[in-house]
């Protein structure tokens, strides 16, 4: 991977520097290991360069959270959109695209500084118990970059085929190489290695909205990745630690409501935290697509009817709190996707600009759910997914389905809670579906569009950047070189 590492070279130079004078600028061949992680306080600067790259356009910022969704039936482009993410929204994906090698290569930028943290803090000075959390806290985002990039590189995990389908490389040492890609099942094994690592290191007491990785957040994480190998006691017991164990607590009413308006409730386990001197891309902007909080938007893509006639629009919280009806500039009114409103803590004012929010309690509830009805444990998946409904629908009818019905009720509270969150993609990707995008009033005809289950555009290709510089490297099926 040669010339994605003189990226991580720079882009490490570009934080380092950035941070007060952190060290003097050498040619990148000769700054020495010694010269950049000598102390607890490198060690923390080091972990703030990591924290800085989710904030991204090209990670939280945008692609890992609304974009994916709007590649899907759930958004529409409308009739005067303006063709931001035009390609990837009309799954015109190609090697040479930004967002693919914008992912790649902002994913690859910060595995450089987890590895530079977690090969070199043992030893250094400073307070041991600190020294374990920084490096508990880089194991977790070094899982946390492999595993979105393998989701995105690579086929979705099959018991079957992990062993031999094309991962992603696992990189542990910043060296200078050309490697090949591993197995998904060994992408996955290293991803849990470093997570059941970084538990041991984190401490563990309750936190809740907090900007950091937490001992709960890992194991979120963990129950996340056990359900998509088909882990369900995994998934179960892992859940169910962050959900007895975390501090976190499910949010209704106002308090459901501010978290998304203000960014901040104790739903969230972790978000990426902006300041109002240090803001990373606008994750809604594109849905409300206006300069000044008292004008217009010219949206750029709504929410297609299906999935606002999912909700209760009378007793779900979630539909006057994720969609708006709203009139527009270009003359029309309609609802509009309202779920990253605009923090007012974070000015000036920017249409779309909130929190990414990666991982809530909520979705621990659903894992839960999901995990018992795939062991056709009924009843506890129904008590799972009631915790969640009761802070969602006022009043909660109960959930009364079984089998089969209960499954797909689980699938589509997924989509009601998760949606623009990044996760709906994945869960058509996991669970083997297509999907048809079918126009509605004020959207275009370009919207047209189907996407059977076997496409292999559901696998991203491999960035013609990396193909340039490592010969090694075996693109995905379907792309040309």
């Amino acid at each position: 991977m040669k010339k994605i590492f003189i990226i991580h070279l720079l882009f490490a130079s570009l934080v380092l520097v950035s941070c007060e004078d952190f060290f003097d600028l050498k040619p990148h061949s000769s700054t020495e290991e010694s010269e950049i992680l000598k102390d607890e306080d490198d060690a923390q600067t080091l972990l703030y360069g990591m924290y800085s790259t989710f904030k991204s356009g090209s990670s939280y910022g945008k692609t890992l959270t609304v974009l994916t969704d709007i590649m899907t039936d759930a958004t529409l482009a409308t009739s005067d959109f303006s063709n931001q993410m035009g390609n990837m929204y009309a799954w015109n994906i190609q090697p040479g695209i930004g967002e693919i090698g914008g992912l790649w290569g902002n994913h690859y930028s910060g595995i450089y500084l987890t590895n530079k943290i977690i090969n070199n803090i043992d030893g250094i000075e400073g307070e041991k118990a600190n020294l374990e959390r920084i490096k508990g806290e880089a194991l977790v985002g070094r899982a946390l970059f492999h595993y979105n990039l393998v989701k995105f590189f690579a086929k979705a995990y099959d018991l079957n085929t992990a062993a031999t389908d094309l991962g992603v490389p696992y990189m542990t040492e910043n060296v200078i190489s050309q490697p090949t890609r591993d197995a998904v099942s060994t992408v996955y094994a290293a991803i849990k290695s470093d997570l059941e690592a970084a538990v041991e290191l984190l401490p563990n007491n309750p936190q809740s909205d907090t900007e950091f990785f937490t001992r709960h957040f890992a194991n979120g994480l963990l129950a996340r990745i056990s359900l998509d190998m088909r882990d369900y006691d995994g998934a179960i017991n892992y859940s169910e630690d962050v959900i007895n164990n975390s501090g976190c607590r499910l949010l209704g009413g106002n308090a459901f409501i501010n978290m998304w308006t203000h960014d901040s409730g104790n739903e969230i386990i972790w978000k990426v935290g902006y300041t109002d001197t240090d803001k990373g891309d606008a994750p809604g902007y594109n849905f409300l697509n206006r300069n000044y909080e008292t004008s217009l938007p010219y949206p750029d893509y709504i929410p297609a009817n299906w999935l606002l006639n999912l909700y209760n629009q009378v007793t779900d919280i979630r539909f006057y709190t994720y969609f708006k009806e709203s009139a527009t500039a270009f003359g029309w009114s309609g609802y509009l996707v309202n779920k990253f409103p605009y923090n007012p803590e974070l000015p000036p004012f920017r249409a779309g600009l909130n929190m990414p929010k990666p991982m809530r309690l909520a979705e621990m509830y659903l894992i839960r759910a999901e995990a018992y009805a795939m062991k056709d444990m009924d009843k506890d998946a129904a008590i799972a997914l009631n915790s969640l409904l009761d802070y969602r629908l006022y009043p909660n009818p109960g959930v009364i389905e079984k089998g089969d019905d209960l499954k797909e009720l689980i699938a589509e509270e997924r989509i009601k809670e998760l949606i623009y969150e990044g996760f709906y993609y994945h869960d058509l990707k996991r669970s083997g579906l297509g999907f048809e995008r079918v126009p509605q009033e004020n959207t275009s005809a370009a919207n047209d569009l189907r996407i059977a289950t076997g496409d292999f555009r559901w696998i991203w290709p491999i960035p013609t950047s990396e193909l340039n510089g490592n010969s090694e490297i075996e693109q995905n099926e379907g792309y040309e070189n």
